[in-house]
């Protein structure tokens, strides 16, 4: 901890953190400039970096002093931030330097993004971060951020760099186990380090690394209903979500933000600007706690899929942060950003989801305003050219076009200018556009649009020569265009070949581990269980491949592995009955009745008819013949939670042969818990569900047959002096006469010899004997 003392309140150069530095290590003038955001003046009071051509080992090899360095580089680091996030951008041009390191940079397969400015800003931090033979605490900080920034002006996430990132988090969070640093500064290095895996794609490892940042501070958070109202004409309150929050620590909030982008209103004539709660509830997010939430939104984002009821819960995280005390341009405007997202799908909020992001675009070229870049590291916000890039996705979607085009074109996003081109059916312009690109200089990507524009599948196949067999997205490409047309065998190989050389993919695992389950005539398994693992290790919250990887095992007969598998994606899909269904079965193999029981409610619940004759034959089988469950629990303890869940049952699936049969079951087999009445009512209400169908088949009409004979035998052997009998024997009769009018009925359709005929004549006779003793005691009655 001594070694980075004099450099700990500079670690997020925060604004209140830098205020108090004391050390005499800095300049007073440094520590003055460096509270007001001025990092500007900190370069150019410590060398004319006007220079573009000055060598940037000899701007730091000017400086005696260790902590001169440092301040250099970090300033640095925030005017590159400054240029490529947060705005404003400096008065100082580089141009010259930064499309040559642009080209510098850019790799054949990977390219930094073409208008990255204030390139020599971030080569100075990299010279002395990634150069410096200095492994103390900060250091390693600001070498991770630095790295980290330049993988964030690629156009496409590298995976070569991972590995070393990953490593560097790793030391990093082990000095900080060992460390006595506070514990707001100790979780925040945590949610930084979560944010750099969520770049990544490696969601399981960023969610792991915030729970630790939360505990560390007593930060929790869950999503809760109260009343309130959402619309204007609104005349009484219904249950609303929201975030309800508990800190164990107060944290005094900081004041407000200069220049900060305005929230715009919805200014619809019926939706309320914010939910009106019936009773007012604290908010306590703060800029310490705001980059949890922020976090949690972001997760839920990278599932494209995003069904209703999530969107509901990520936007009640970001209205908590965009209503709460935070004041941090950075987490307001990726709030905003976000938001902006999530609205867009929504006529009612599409405008304000415009208008809002306008708002933060043009904020980006204010030439005066305050320092942004605090909390920067703990926000996620995306580069500036990805805000506008969302801006013109919004212009596209209310049919401007041109606008977005312009947009495109602008900020050299070529892929989406040919998609946009491609999409309002300018195919000719689209295709003109990537072979004049293709002319300027060939690329593997280049190649890969024109495939897509054309589909032509030699364009992916040149691309993936052209990069020397190593560009994933070509073999990802291919792969898809022989998914598509269903030569499975080809298209599992392309995307492992394409997954070999990028493995930060988890929808492209995914994707491999449903092409081998859809291999034919044999399955590849093992591939199929691999793939899905890979997935899972990325993303842990992703329900479908849980389920997928489940069904495998289960096809492979490892019960215990698929139940598991199943239980999974029951976390993170829970209103997904088809997934419940699954589980019930799995449940059912491994002997965990008491689950059983818990996934059928849950799937009727849902709203599913659902009657699995297989799941009833098992839940009372358990019970009667006294089974052992998973946990050596024995079965005739769960009676009365099937006897429930029966009953539950019976109040919405009204027409199940299957469950009353088995309800009356429970009633007439099992030992010592025996209500003859009941049993027979129920079995009684079986028959006339399975009658329905009785003219339908053959079958069903045997089925009626053989439902008869169990009832007369539990009938006849009732107590004469039961209130229920004569009842029970008027059912039997109107019963039998049935079956045996239907029997002959049906009867002359069979062939002469036929077995089914033989067996039609059998029963008609014992129903007609059946008949007559039913009679006959009703005459004693």
């Amino acid at each position: 901890y001594n070694e980075y003392k004099s450099y700990l309140r500079m670690l997020a150069t925060d604004k209140a953190c830098v205020t108090s530095i004391t050390l005499h290590d800095y300049p007073t003038s440094f520590a003055e400039q460096l509270c007001k955001g001025d990092f500007l003046g900190v370069l150019q009071n410590i060398s004319q970096i006007s220079d573009s051509a000055q060598c940037h080992q000899q701007l730091l090899s000017s400086y005696e002093s260790t902590s001169e360095k440092f301040v250099f580089a970090v300033s640095c680091l925030n005017v590159f931030i400054q240029s490529n996030f947060t705005g404003p951008l400096p008065t100082m041009s580089t141009e010259e330097f930064d499309t040559d390191w642009v080209k510098a940079n850019s790799e054949l397969n990977y390219a930094v993004y073409p208008l990255t400015k204030s390139c020599k800003f971030l080569e100075v931090a990299l010279c002395h971060f990634t150069n410096s033979s200095d492994d103390s605490f900060t250091n390693l900080l600001f070498k991770l951020r630095t790295l980290y920034l330049k993988e964030a002006v690629f156009e496409e996430v590298r995976p070569t760099n991972y590995d070393n990132i990953s490593i560097l988090i790793s030391t990093l969070e082990d000095r900080i186990e060992a460390s006595s640093l506070p514990p707001q500064t100790s979780a925040h290095l945590l949610v930084e380090f979560a944010y750099v895996y969520l770049f990544f794609e490696q969601i399981t490892k960023s969610k792991i690394v915030i729970e630790k940042a939360q505990q560390l501070i007593g930060f929790q958070f869950k999503l809760t209903g109260s009343m309130g109202k959402r619309t204007k004409w609104q005349s009484k309150p219904t249950p609303q979500l929201r975030v309800e929050a508990i800190l164990e620590q107060a944290v005094k909030s900081g004041g407000s933000i200069e220049n900060e982008p305005e929230n715009i209103d919805i200014n619809d004539e019926d939706l309320l600007e914010q939910v009106s709660y019936s009773e007012n509830h604290a908010n306590i997010i703060t800029n310490l706690t705001a980059p949890f939430l922020l976090h949690r939104a972001a997760v839920c984002l990278k599932d494209n899929a995003l069904e209703d009821l999530l969107r509901e819960e990520v936007l009640a995280y970001l209205s908590a942060i965009v209503e709460g005390k935070t004041y941090s341009y950075c987490i307001k405007t990726h709030a905003y950003f976000l938001r902006s997202h999530l609205e867009k799908v929504t006529y009612r909020k599409l405008c304000r989801s415009m208008a809002q992001l306008e708002e933060v675009v043009q904020g980006l070229d204010l030439k005066k305003c305050s320092a942004r870049t605090a909390s920067f590291f703990v926000s996620g916000l995306p580069t500036s050219w990805v805000q506008e890039k969302l801006l013109a996705e919004l212009y596209l979607k209310t049919g401007s076009n041109k606008s977005a085009l312009d947009i495109f074109e602008r900020l050299k996003l070529y892929e989406d200018q040919i998609s946009t081109l491609t999409l309002i059916g300018r195919y000719e312009a689209a295709e003109k556009l990537t072979r004049e690109l293709l002319a300027e200089g060939e690329t593997p990507k280049l190649y890969c649009i024109l495939g897509d524009n054309t589909q032509d599948i030699s364009y992916y196949e040149k691309a993936w020569e052209l990069s020397g067999q190593t560009y994933s997205r070509a073999m990802r490409s291919l792969g898809f265009h022989y998914f598509n047309i269903r030569e499975m065998d080809r298209a599992l190989e392309c995307f492992l070949h394409s997954l070999k050389h990028n493995h930060l993919q988890a929808d492209l695992w995914f994707t491999a581990g449903c092409t081998a389950m859809a291999l034919t005539p044999n399955p590849d398994l093992k591939q199929a269980i691999r793939c899905f693992r890979e997935s899972v290790l990325i993303n842990d919250e992703d329900s479908q491949t849980w389920s997928n990887l489940g069904a495998c095992f289960d096809q492979i007969e490892e019960s215990e592995k698929a139940f598991n598998c199943f239980r999974e994606a029951i976390r993170y899909s829970y209103g997904n009955w088809k997934i419940w269904e699954n589980y019930i079965f799995a449940a059912a193999r491994v002997k965990n009745f008491s689950e059983v029981i818990r996934a059928y409610k849950e799937i009727i619940n849902l709203g599913q008819k659902f009657s699995d004759r297989a799941i009833l034959n098992s839940l009372v089988a358990a019970v009667r013949d006294n089974l052992t469950d998973c946990k050596g629990k024995p079965g005739n303890q769960y009676f009365d939670k099937v006897i429930d869940l029966f009953k539950f049952t019976s109040t919405k699936v009204t027409s199940s042969f299957d469950l009353w049969r088995c309800y009356g079951v429970m009633y007439l087999d099992v030992e010592g818990r025996e209500d003859i009445t009941k049993g027979i009512d129920y079995t009684i209400k079986a028959y006339h569900a399975l009658a329905l169908n009785i003219e339908k088949s053959f079958d069903i009409y045997m089925k009626c047959v053989h439902t008869a004979g169990v009832l007369h035998q539990y009938i006849m052997t009732e107590t004469k002096t039961s209130d229920s009998y004569p009842r029970h024997l008027q059912s039997l009769k109107v019963i039998l006469q049935i079956i045996i009018t239907k029997g002959n009925k049906i009867l002359p359709t069979f062939d002469e010899e036929s077995e089914a005929k033989k067996a039609c004549q059998e029963a008609i006779y014992d129903s007609k004997e059946k008949l007559g003793e039913v009679e006959e005691a009703q005459l004693y009655v």
